[in-house]
Parts: structure tokens; sequence; C-alpha cells
């Protein structure tokens, strides 16, 4: 009878653990307000496993509709304090928190003081006692609770002191100042305007409405003659080099950091302990006194390195601290901790039951005590393992990892798995430190750490998932190629051999080694039976069929077009054979072709794919990925066609001789020169093997940009991982033989957690003048922003193609260089087709001396901008008409001799 009655508690207590936790946020900016872009993370990354997210809008206005994708909003900005009581009463919730930064407002105190939660937590920096609790330490820590996030897309900040071309700093004043304050601000200035010489200093209305007119003249009697002083309605950061803080806030703080801008303060005159935690996170950490933020910050005006360096990085340095999973994971162990107040249970009941429900790998179970050890702080290693299975198995493979990450201490036998949970499944980008952590993992296995097989495999795999930007691409390429081999699908070892391939490109190898590589791809197949094509019925028109997951907003759109809109179709049929996601260019191609297959289902199915190929009788299929991401090119094994093409896509031999023939052109592959000797396809040579389809309702290039500017701004918009250090020291060449140039680097790797940083020490250590360099995340006026440019600087040994054409098309010039490899020659033939192959050079030292003259000829550059986009619309590489049709005369001489040689026999 006992045992019975155990085993009832048993179940009910499983059934009260599997409840989601019920949290509540209670903000008044969620629909606009100062602390609007420190909100999305609570309502983007929290743990789905684990919480229910409820949202309470305290103020009317704005649009609180983008935190409704994941959470549920109360709109309760017209409730008297009551009633927005007893609306959040009603949900039930299990934690109220506050997300007041500075004090709790009036209101907010009001509605918490009626308890409307059983736990209430403040995050403010001032709570009246008894009204809610603070966020516990977790494991000694204070926890960080707010990440800014940029709602808006906005990518200019000062990356550039003013004080380096005016020769006098800029100094603006932050924060905000009441009637009766002055006395820190006027003694901070009165250590620092006689110190400093010539400054101009700008004060907001915030500041400066609460300065009286002797204020005023003091201030004025403390600068030098030179100096100058203005009133201004709003601060604007892009006009200034340093801003003091005054009773600033931590959005102070993200709002200069974001602009570039470094703020100076002291401790005192910081509003919030967030605040104080992000500025020396930034590397800026406020003073003891405003003396010593007086000589911090002239310091840092005649250091023009280091206030180089604060512009260039501080903008990166805060998107980089301001990781939402990171952040979120640590916040939300901090609730744990709130929520274990008051629970009965103890942690010896609470281990017991962990054990028993992962003996039965009861997951869900798991989740839900071990969470609640946690808040105990009474998690070990081992259960924080069993953590990270329950998440494991659940399908949250980056929470898995976080909880392996933190089990340390293990005994070495168990850390194959902890590795393996570290890495297994993590989106590549998904998880900051990831790629190190896959590093690690593999040194200690070569070693000597005992792992089983499928440990290495996964490492082998999340590092070429996981590569960082600068990575070397060989070695990346190595580790793709080596999981390749040990994968257990067909697919995987396809597309992670492609992967390695693929990588090749951004290394300086010969032509030669990459053919020999690339064979290593056809012997994947070795075991696959192609389909045969005698006695194939005749039919009146040739059948071309294009196999892609490129068929949407993807640069390849801009080089298929003609394939899909410009087709004979009394001669041809067109079927698509699509493996991507759709979008409304996917939905507009349907409507040009004769048949639309989407197969993106059985993208990893590659007999089902070739099968539905050779079901639809095509005669030519033509691939246009290559071994890029979403390719069909592995299906092409099985023949489903009489004749098969590659090109467009890919740079190089596909490796696969089921593959007949690979399109290219003169330029990039001449004849005479050996090419044929690189590839397994013989080669369809067009008069440019690029057309591109050019962009409408862009404004053309009325002339260079430097005419007016007074400087020359390089740029290169290409992929970060094409950067390569020679050609990066030729850039940095130019650089100095064209004083005060500038360049601007644009990509949306930038946008990833330590890329700039990498890459800001990177050309640092190659010689850069660092103040002239801006880096910029991909944007949606990508297009309108080669307007700025005066001359793109080309990639080496991996250059650019639709980037290329993009420049080209909105008039900016590009310098090029390549050598032997196909792939090198991608920008010399597009450069060649439309008559300017001088701008292409076969050595660096040309390359240099081809962009200094060029930055050197304004009357030339000007000339160019102007008219390439009217050269580009009368040269074969925007020439649709004509590129489809000697396209087609191609199909008709390829299928005329494979039919030619099948009826004969």
């Amino acid at each position: 009878m006992m045992k019975k009655k155990k085993k009832q508690k048993a179940q009910a207590v499983k059934h009260r653990k599997l409840q989601k936790i019920r949290l509540g946020y209670l903000s008044a900016d969620l629909g606009q307000g100062r602390l609007r872009e420190l909100l999305p993370m609570f309502f983007m990354a929290y743990d789905a496993f684990r919480y229910e997210i409820y949202a309470y809008h305290t103020e009317m206005g704005g649009d609180s509709s983008r935190f409704a994708e994941k959470a549920t909003v109360r709109e309760i900005g017209t409730c008297t304090p009551e009633e927005a009581a007893e609306l959040i009463r009603r949900d039930h919730l299990d934690l109220l928190v506050d997300l007041s930064l500075d004090a709790v407002s009036a209101h907010h105190a009001a509605v918490m003081r009626k308890r409307p939660a059983e736990h209430i937590v403040s995050l403010a920096e001032h709570v009246p006692e008894g009204l809610a609790v603070r966020l516990p330490m977790v494991e000694g820590q204070e926890v960080f609770p707010y990440c800014y996030t940029q709602i808006e897309e906005k990518t200019a900040y000062t990356y550039r002191p003013p004080l380096l071309d005016t020769g006098i700093p800029t100094i603006g004043v932050s924060g905000s100042m009441t009637a009766g304050e002055s006395s820190h601000f006027l003694e901070l200035l009165s250590y620092l305007l006689p110190a400093i010489g010539d400054v101009h200093l700008v004060l907001p209305v915030s500041i400066a409405g609460a300065l009286g007119a002797e204020d005023i003249e003091q201030i004025a009697a403390c600068g030098s003659a030179g100096s100058s002083l203005d009133f201004v309605d709003e601060l604007s950061y892009d006009t200034l080099d340093v801003a003091l803080g005054l009773s600033v806030d931590l959005v102070d703080v993200c709002h200069a950091a974001s602009h570039g801008i470094p703020l100076i303060t002291a401790e005192h005159l910081v509003r919030d302990r967030y605040a104080k935690k992000l500025l020396c996170q930034l590397e800026l950490p406020p003073r003891c006194d405003v003396q010593g933020a007086a000589a911090a910050c002239l310091a840092l005006c005649a250091d023009r390195e280091r206030l180089s360096a604060c512009h260039g990085l501080l903008r990166w340095r805060l998107f980089d601290f301001c990781d939402a999973g990171t952040l979120q994971f640590a916040l939300e162990r901090a609730y744990e901790r709130v929520l274990a107040e008051g629970d009965g249970r103890s942690v010896a009941a609470l281990r017991d039951e962990l054990a028993r429900a992962a003996s039965v790998q009861n997951w869900s179970v798991v989740l839900a005590v071990a969470h609640q050890l946690d808040g105990h702080d009474a998690l070990s290693a081992e259960q924080r393992m069993s953590l990270a299975w329950g998440y494991h198995f659940g399908g949250a493979a980056p929470l898995a990892a976080r909880w392996a990450m933190s089990a340390q201490g293990l005994p070495t036998d168990r850390e194959g798995a902890r590795l393996y949970l570290s890495i297994s499944g993590v989106e590549p980008g998904t998880l900051v430190g990831a790629f190190t952590y896959v590093q690690h993992g593999l040194k200690r296995i070569e070693e000597g750490l005992s792992v089983v097989p499928e440990v290495r495999t996964t490492l082998l795999k999340a590092y070429a998932d996981q590569s960082s930007a600068d990575c070397d691409p060989e070695q990346v390429s190595q580790y793709a190629i080596a999981y390749a081999h040990e994968a257990p699908t067909l697919f995987l070892r396809a597309t992670y051999y492609g992967a390695g391939l693929m990588k090749l490109n951004a290394a300086d190898i010969s032509a030669q080694e990459v053919y020999e590589k690339s064979l290593g791809y056809d012997a994947l197949f070795a075991d696959v039976r192609p389909y045969t094509h005698r006695g194939r019925r005749k039919k009146d028109k040739i059948r071309i069929g294009y196999i892609s997951g490129d068929f949407r907003q993807h640069v390849m759109q801009y080089f298929i077009w003609p394939f899909l809109a410009g087709y004979d179709a009394n001669a041809f049929d067109v079927y698509v054979y699509s493996l991507g996601k759709s979008d409304q260019y996917t939905d507009f191609f349907q409507t040009l072709v004769t048949k639309w297959r989407d197969l993106t289902s059985y993208e990893q199915d590659t007999v089902r794919i070739a099968r539905e190929i050779h079901e639809d009788e095509v005669d030519i299929l033509f691939d246009l990925a290559g071994h890029t991401g979403n390719t069909g090119l592995a299906a092409l094994a099985w023949k489903p066609a009489p004749v098969q093409l590659s090109g467009l896509g890919y740079m190089a031999t596909t490796g696969l001789r089921a593959v007949d023939y690979f399109v290219t052109d003169h330029y990039c592959d001449p004849e005479g020169s050996g090419s044929e000797e690189l590839y397994v396809e013989k080669l369809l040579r067009l008069t440019s093997q690029f057309c591109y389809n050019g962009y409408t309702n862009l404004p053309a290039s009325t002339g260079t940009p430097a005419r007016g500017r007074g400087y020359i701004q390089f740029a290169s918009f290409n992929q970060y991982q094409k950067f390569y250090d020679p050609m990066l020291r030729a850039w940095q060449e130019i650089m100095e033989r064209v004083p005060q140039s500038r360049l601007l680097l644009k990509n949306n790797a930038y946008a990833k957690p330590g890329v700039v940083q990498s890459a800001y020490e990177r050309l640092q250590r190659l010689g850069f003048d660092m103040s002239r360099v801006q880096f910029e995340c991909a944007t949606k006026d990508y297009m309108w922003r080669y307007l700025d440019v005066d001359i793109a600087l080309d990639t080496f040994p991996w250059p650019g193609g639709g980037t290329t054409c993009d420049a080209l098309y909105m008039g900016v010039p590009v310098v090029s260089y390549y050598t032997e490899r196909h792939s090198t020659r991608f920008t010399y033939s597009l450069l060649a087709n439309i008559g300017l192959s001088d701008l292409a050079s076969t050595s660096l030292s040309d390359y240099v001396e081809t962009a200094v003259a060029l930055a050197g000829n304004l009357d030339l550059l000007d000339a160019l901008h102007r008219e390439l986009r009217d050269r580009m619309k009368a040269s074969p590489v925007m020439d649709q008409e004509r590129y489809i049709r000697e396209m087609e005369e191609c199909y008709r001489a390829i299928w005329n001799a494979w039919e030619s040689e099948n009826t004969s026999r």
C-alpha cells in the first residue's frame, strides 16, 4: 500500500514539473521609448522549453507588435494599477519582472504592490524596499540582464575621429542634468578646458537647459580663445571625437558606443551598475572622480592611435558583448534562483528524482528537476550533462551546448560526451565561441584523448560548419573532406566533399592541385548505376533542365535570368528543378518556364531527384550551382539526362565525370592555354560566361565622388573569407601611395561576433592606418552605397562575380589581379568584355600601379563613373538576347553530337 502511494506521489510531482514557467515582463517601452532597444532579447532569445512569456505594455502609443511574435502582449496603458494587476493576475504568472532601468515608476510600483505574481523581480537600479527582489548572482557573478539590439537598420558610425581632419577635438556632453546639479559638470570642465587648449564643446538641451548665465560665462572663461561652444537640440554623434558622460545610464552608453564614440565619465556620474559594467567591457572604465575623468579625456584626445581604435572598434565591441543567447542563458539561471525560494523540496530529494528521470531517459522531467537544482545552486557537472542531454534530445542544440560547456570537471572518460554535446547540431553562428571549442576538442583528441569515433566525426563536421571567416581555407577544406569520408549518408558525403572543394577557391594553390582533389568527388559515386538513354522518344523541341537551389533572392538570380526569360519557346522547353527556399522571385520565375519542379523536400534524396529528372525526359541538364550551397550536382551522378552541363555558379571542374560539359569563356579559359587538362568535362566557350541582368530603378553615377569629397574612397564589398594577406598588403601599399584615401569594407560577415575585431587587428598587423578603414554590415541599401565609392579593389585568389557586376553597374571601376587559374579570372573576363581589360593585371605590382594611377587621374575616373553603366549595357555582359542565342546554339550542337553518336550505333 505504501509503495502504491509513493508511486502516485511521484507521478503527481512529475505532472507539476512539466508545466512551463509563466514569465511576465512589465515595461513602458514596448511601443516606443528610451529602453526599447534593450527589450528584444527578453522576447526572442528565451528558453521555450522552460518558459511561456507575457508582456505588459504600461504606456500607450508606438508599435509593440514586434514583441508579439513569440510572446503574449497585453496593452494595459489605459488601466489603473488595480486593473493592471488584476489582468496580470489572470495570467497566473510564476514570475513578474519589471524592466525599469534607473528607478521604478510610480505606476509600476503601484501595480507591483498589488502582488499580481508569486515572485516579483525588478531590474531597476533603485527599487523601493519590499517592492521586489533584485536578480541574484549566478556562480558568484552578477548577471547582466540587458542586450542592446538595433531595431532599425543603422550602419552609420563615426569610424574616423573628426580631430584627425580638423586638428581640434570636438567633445559632446551626453546624459542629463537637473537644476542644481551643475557643480559636477563645471568642476569637470574646470580641469579639462584649461589643459586641452582649443576645443569645440557641444552641449545638448538636456545639459544646457540646466545651466544658468553665470555657468555659461564660467565655461567660456575656462576655454581658450580658439575654442567654441555650441548649443544643440540633440547631440549629433557623427561630429564628435569624445563624449563626456553626465548622469548617464546604460542607454546613453549604448548609443555612444553604437556610433563609435568613446564616453568618458566618473563613477558617481553613472546612474546604474549596468552602464558601469558595459563601460568596463568597452575598455572605458568610469574614473574615480571628475578630475580623473578630465585626465582620461585629455589622454585620449592626445593619443590619436587609441582614439582611432575606439572609433573603429567600439560599435563592434558593443555588438560582440550583446550576444542575446549568452546573456539570456545567465539571466534565466538567475530566475531559477528566484523561483527556488520557497520551494519546500530538499536538494537531496531533487537529486534523487533527477537520477531516476535520467536513468529512464525521461528528459522532460530531467529538464524541470535539473533547473530546480540549478536554482538551489546545487547542479553538479554530471547533472549538467544530464540537462544537456535533455536539451539535445529535445532538439535545442544551442542550449545543450551551453550546459555541456558549463559541465567542467568531468572525469576524462566523460570528456568525449561533453565535446559531442558542446558541438553536435549547433547551427553556425548560433553560439559564440563554438569554433574555439571545436579547435580545442580536435587538439585534445590529437593529444591522445580517447573518444568514440562519432565524437571526432562530429568535430570534423563542426570545423567545416563553424570555421571563422579568417581561417586557413586549405585547413578548412582538409577537415571538410575528412568528414566527407566518414559521413553516414551519400548526401552528406557529397555535400561536405563539395564544401571542401569550394573552400579551395580562397586558397592560393595551383589549378592542377584543385583538379586532382576534385577527382575524389567522382569516387563517392563509384557504386552508382547511371540511367541509359537508348530508345528515347523523339520530341519536337529540345528539353532543357536547370537545377539549382538559387532560384530566389540570391546573387545567381541576376545571371540565370536569360535562361528562364529569354529562351526560344519554339525550339526549346525549359524545366526547372528548384532545391532552395522560395520567395517572391521564385514565384515569378515559375511563370516563365515550361515546367517547374520544387524538389526542396527531396533535397537529401539524390536518387529521387535524379528519377524525377529522368522521368521528365530532359535532354540537356544544366547544373547552375556546382559545389555551392543547396546544389543538385550529386543527382547528375545518376546521369538522369543524356547530356549534362555545369558552370556559372562554380569556379573549377566539378570532378564528376557524368558531367559532359563545363560552361566558360575565352577569357577564363583561353584556347591553347591547356585548360582542357584541368577539367573532366569538355569546355563550352562563350563570348562571356556571365550575363548580368541589372537592377531596375537604381540611380546612375553622376561622376566620381572624390570630386566633391576631396579624397579617394576605395572599397571591397566581397566576402571577408576571400581576403588573402598578399592581396591585403597590396591594398595597404595602395592606401599609402594615395594620401588621404579611405577603404570601405562592407559584407554580411561583419555582423558576426568577433569578425570585425579580428579583421581590424589583422589589417593593423599588416600596416594599415586603421583611421582610414571602415567596416559595415550588409544592408538593404547595398547598391546605393556604391555611389559613395570611387574605386573597387577586387580580391584574390577568389575574385568577385556578382559584386564585380554590381560595382560596374553602379559606375565604380574595379581593379583586379588574375593568374592562369580559371577561378581567378572572373573579373578579368567581365572587364575584358566591356573593353576595360587594362584594369586587370597579371602581377600584384601592376595591380597596385593600376589602382594608384586611376586614383590619380580624376578626369578618367570621373568619365568611367559616368560611362560604365552604358558600357555594360552595350557589352556581351548585359546583352541577354545575344547570350541566350549563343547558349542555345551550344545546346543544338551538343544535342546533335549526342544524337549522332547514339543513333549511329
